[in-house]
């Protein structure tokens, strides 16, 4: 991969992750001003070791492993001058925490995955509806549809979704991975 094509792929998956990121180095952290710090070193580091980036591998699980390194020198680096989270309370938030991103990545990606198997029509109304945010009223203007039939339409789709998402994560099937989706 050159190394213009690596760069932007660095930059869509941090971006796509950074909040994830943040709310996994607060609740190691509980303080903003740590959390700044904390996530501008792991970008640094994170950018250092992208090279060693398996693309099929989820990002967010191993970035979230530079927060924990990245959180831990901020804890010793200013432990005399602030109020941290005792040891045993911070390993064990943070092994409590990154299953979570962990899981919320694999149901993103069963999620994405499942939206395309949708028929085309169906993708649409949902790209409608929550990729741009239109209510319901404005869609049934728009389509000539019945607010209710819109609902109900909506209501059998995040069902379909919902069970197919439940599906691939039971099998646990190796998700489709497009770092640049």
């Amino acid at each position: 991969m050159e190394l213009q094509d690596r760069q932007e792929l660095f930059v869509r998956l941090f971006a796509r992750h950074e909040r994830e990121l943040r709310r996994y180095a607060l609740t190691l952290l509980a303080e903003s001003v740590a959390v700044d710090d904390v996530i501008q070193e792991s970008s640094v580091a994170l950018w250092r070791k992208f090279d060693d980036y398996r693309v099929e591998d989820p990002f967010l699980a191993w970035a979230c492993k530079f927060i924990y390194f990245e959180a831990l020198k901020y804890r010793k680096k200013w432990q005399s001058q602030r109020r941290f989270f005792s040891p045993e309370t911070f390993e064990a938030l943070a092994r409590e925490t990154e299953p979570v991103a962990e899981q919320q990545e694999s149901e993103r990606l069963a999620l994405r995955d499942c939206l395309s198997l949708l028929p085309v029509a169906d993708r649409e109304l949902v790209g409608l509806r929550y990729a741009t945010e239109t209510t319901i009223s404005s869609l049934a203007q728009d389509t000539g549809q019945t607010a209710k039939s819109l609902y109900r339409a909506l209501e059998r789709i995040r069902r379909v979704l919902a069970l197919c998402v439940q599906k691939k994560l039971a099998a646990g099937r190796n998700l489709s991975w497009e770092a640049g989706t």
